[in-house]
């Protein structure tokens, strides 16, 4: 019968107490089944021990190096990692199953990857006019997350109502809802420049007609975009001829106001009055067909126009020259009239295209001569489109100097002319200017 040794039972894991109890005369077999008991008792506690060194839940942060450390707390030699962690991509959150073997049995780790990292960015110093915010967009630069996609927006309403320096905080928020904050840099000023009024001039109106306040009157500010324009006609009464004073209104955002006073002279009506937008729709169908393209310049329209009436109204040696829609409806009816009708038709045709016009006159102890006064390339000129016993074609953007006699009286409302020449420049074969 086979013998141990205390060597041999420690060997295959028996303890001192058991070992002291084995007597030389036990049997073989007995203390292998011993040795086989206590062999895998400490079989069981290794693997034991080992197994709760793998870390079953681990995360990383989007865009941090996977590798095998990061699966077991200190080294565990018996244990592999099945998984190819080369293809586990960490750019953007997710999750893996990893496999390890541990002893020959396998287990398994999840592995989470996640975006924890709130977005950064520059702060881009503003100066603003107060109250007005610039979109929150231009006050962040360097914007930077691993998810690719920032979205910036104040925190808050931003406390710029007042002229000062200050901070406004502006957040910006990645992909997956982790939120970083930049304080901007504000330095608030305040608005004190009131609007600019433009194109306000004294207006004539018969009586009982409507006024076009607002035509050729513009308005801007340096930082309302849409500043108001208003008319204060207190105390005006179109019914009854006199002069009255009305005023145009302008205010900005930050309530800076302009005022701008005209006077408007509400005259008699005359015996020939037709009222303007009569005339105006006469007007409109003769230019409708004198302007048969929308890329003419205000140069070419007004040359068509001169043309038109110096070739379709008759020259007569008398007129109505009461009020001047009525001879404008007089020379678009009969197509015959003097010098007044030629004016006032042409007049009427410059309006319905915008371009502006004046009426213009030389009077002598015999005669009297009347044509318009045209604004065109910046500058002011003669415009006759009447047949006369002078000059039976019409004239052109001539100067004063190329009016010959007809010399304009001096009279309110007549502006200065341009002095230079452009007659060699006029092409009126094509109607045209080179």
């Amino acid at each position: 019968m086979a013998r141990y040794s205390n060597d041999e039972l420690a060997m295959y894991g028996v303890s001192k107490k058991y070992r002291r109890r084995a007597s030389k005369n036990t049997p073989a077999c007995i203390l292998s089944a011993l040795a086989g008991i206590a062999l895998g008792v400490g079989l069981g506690w290794q693997f034991n021990t080992d197994f709760a060194k793998i870390n079953h839940n681990v995360k990383v942060e989007t865009g941090e190096f996977v590798n095998r450390a990061i699966f077991f707390d200190g080294e565990l030699n018996n244990a592999t990692v099945l998984s190819d962690l080369s293809k586990i991509v960490t750019d953007v959150p997710g999750s893996y199953q990893i496999s390890i073997k541990l002893y020959g049995l396998k287990t398994t780790s999840l592995l989470e990857v996640c975006d924890t990292t709130p977005p950064t960015g520059s702060p881009v110093p503003q100066t603003v006019l107060a109250g007005h915010a610039p979109d929150a967009n231009e006050t962040v630069t360097n914007l930077y997350d691993l998810s690719g996609t920032v979205n910036v927006a104040y925190k808050g309403t931003p406390n710029i109502s007042k002229a000062g320096n200050t901070t406004v905080p502006v957040e910006l928020t990645d992909a997956y809802g982790n939120k970083g904050v930049v304080d901007v840099p504000f330095t608030v000023f305040a608005d004190t420049t009131p609007p600019v009024i433009e194109g306000a001039q004294n207006l004539t109106v018969v009586a009982g007609d409507n006024l076009k306040f607002f035509k050729g009157v513009t308005v801007s500010d340096d930082y309302t975009e849409n500043p108001t324009l208003d008319i204060d006609t207190t105390g005006l009464d179109t019914n009854t001829p006199g002069t009255y004073e009305v005023n145009y209104v302008s205010t900005d955002d930050s309530g800076n106001v302009a005022l701008v006073p005209i006077k408007v002279t509400v005259e008699e009506r005359p015996s020939n009055y037709v009222n303007i937008d009569e005339v105006y729709a006469v007007a409109q169908t003769v230019y409708d067909e004198i302007i048969d393209r929308d890329d003419y310049t205000d140069v070419e329209i007004a040359m068509r126009i001169c043309k038109w009436v110096n070739e379709n109204i008759s020259y007569v040696d008398d007129s109505d020259k009461s009020h001047w829609t009525g001879a404008a409806m007089q020379g678009f009816n009969t197509r015959r009239g003097d010098c007044y009708n030629y004016y006032a038709c042409t007049k009427a045709l410059l309006d319905i295209a915008g371009i502006d016009n004046r009426y213009a006159y030389v009077q002598h102890p015999t005669w009297i001569h009347c044509w318009n006064v045209v604004y065109l390339q910046g500058e002011w000129y003669n415009c006759d489109s009447a047949r006369t016993r002078k000059h039976q074609d019409y004239w052109f953007m001539r100067t004063d100097s190329e009016m010959g006699t007809y010399q304009p009286n001096a009279a309110p409302g007549v502006p200065d002319r341009a002095t230079k020449s452009v007659q060699d420049r006029l092409d009126f074969t094509n109607l045209t200017i080179k």
